[in-house]
């Protein structure tokens, strides 16, 4: 196991500047999720790590060991891969075993690294067939545990689930965080789902046309998101966004905006915000109670125009003031399109941004 330190990285491809100024720390067994959209440099990022991509200014240390310039096959690292890219004519065995082979390593060390990898992939049984013979899950299972046999100081994911539906992502996902329990190995993965992002990490880097925008945990990341950008990435059904303004009379701070008005005193202002501040106020779904009739908690009126069953809950959508928003219910929830219902917020859990700089107040 390695820590991983990128200070000051520039990455420059064709003319264009990826990443300038880059700096991130990986701590010594973490596993660290690079989350955002296509584009943003987050694989960029990972192929550099690796040693595919040069360095314009900057440098990476795996452990205590300067790698800025090391070739890939020195750095001590173990990548895998989208597509699965295996050899199509090896046997899983074989796929498995042929970086150490080409290493010279001794026949019997190889053999040993292989099985312990079959056995925590659920390969076994599987050693003899060819790819061909395999399905997606198991595929990616293969590659994934070519990547383990190198007993790597440090472990690379770059979208590995992408190409998998829903359901084999679900396990690929369950497993690859009870392999990160059994190897305590350092690992930085990359994605766009922010359900893989949640699920996996032990922190998520945001990340928005090559800069971090927050690094934290997965619960601190949505809870209390930095800015307008990373609230509106995490999340499904999106935090909900009404615009308006914040003023300050006898000690109240009051929210005004379109869709509704409403004493935001109990928010936790990092500072005070002052009066007549344009703001973007942000309330996640599971932060809107719903009522048939308005009471204490939901003194708000709407017209219902959606609900999505989803089993155990229900996102239920309508409309405030010409803003559409959503809220999520338990299944014995009822409700009829076009009727009329009643809202409110869990304010201190809520979000309140800067309508200019969109940075969290």
């Amino acid at each position: 196991m390695a820590s991983v330190h990128i200070d000051n990285l520039d990455i420059v491809l064709g003319g264009n500047t990826i990443l300038k100024g880059m700096n991130l720390e990986v701590a010594d067994g973490e596993f660290l999720v690079l989350l955002g959209p296509s584009g943003c440099g987050k694989s960029t990022l990972l192929h550099t790590i690796a040693g595919f991509n040069d360095v314009a200014e900057g440098s990476i240390r795996i452990g205590d060991r300067d790698v800025t310039w090391a070739d890939p096959k020195d750095r001590e690292i173990g990548m895998v891969f989208q597509s699965y890219a295996l050899y199509p004519t090896m046997n899983v065995e074989k796929n498995m075993s042929f970086g150490l082979r080409v290493a010279r390593v001794p026949a019997a060390e190889i053999d040993k690294r292989v099985a312990k990898a079959a056995e925590m992939l659920h390969l076994t049984e599987l050693l003899k067939r060819r790819p061909a013979q395999l399905s997606g899950g198991q595929r990616q299972r293969v590659a994934i545990g070519r990547a383990v046999v190198r007993d790597a100081k440090v472990y690379l994911f770059d979208e590995p689930l992408s190409n998998l539906d829903a359901k084999l992502r679900a396990e690929l996902r369950r497993e690859l965080k009870q392999l990160h329990h059994q190897l305590g190995a350092t690992m930085v993965y990359v994605t766009h789902d922010q359900v893989e992002a949640m699920t996996l990490a032990d922190r998520i880097a945001v990340m928005k046309s090559g800069v971090i925008q927050q690094i934290g945990s997965p619960a601190e990341i949505y809870m209390r998101p930095v800015n307008l950008f990373v609230a509106g990435f995490l999340g499904s059904p999106t935090m909900n966004t009404m615009r308006g303004t914040l003023t300050e009379r006898a000690g109240r701070i009051s929210f005004a905006g379109d869709a509704l008005s409403t004493d935001v005193s109990a928010y936790p202002f990092v500072l005070t915000p002052g009066s007549s501040r344009e703001v973007v106020l942000g309330v996640r779904p599971e932060q809107v109670r719903l009522s048939h009739s308005a009471g204490p908690d939901t003194p708000q009126t709407g017209k219902l125009t959606l609900i999505e069953p989803l089993g155990p809950q229900k996102i239920v959508w309508f409309t405030s003031g010409g803003v559409l928003m959503s809220a999520i219910a338990d299944d014995q929830w009822e409700g009829k399109v076009g009727e009329s219902i009643a809202f409110g917020f869990d304010l201190p859990r809520a979000s309140i941004f800067d309508a200019k700089s969109e940075a969290r107040l």
